[in-house]
């Protein structure tokens, strides 16, 4: 295990930034704007909005 992580401390502190990253968003609500913004952008490209 100790190995596994000295081979690979780029990529596991890339996960472990990504992992907050989407944690950070989660708190904030960040998804429910994106799913807000993708629903008039796919109604804009249907012609209904």
């Amino acid at each position: 295990m100790i190995n596994f992580i000295k081979k690979n401390k780029i990529g596991l502190s890339l996960l472990v930034i990504g992992m907050l990253s989407v944690s950070m968003g989660i708190h904030r609500q960040e998804h429910k704007t994106v799913a807000k913004k993708s629903n008039i952008i796919c109604l804009e490209c249907i012609g209904i909005g």
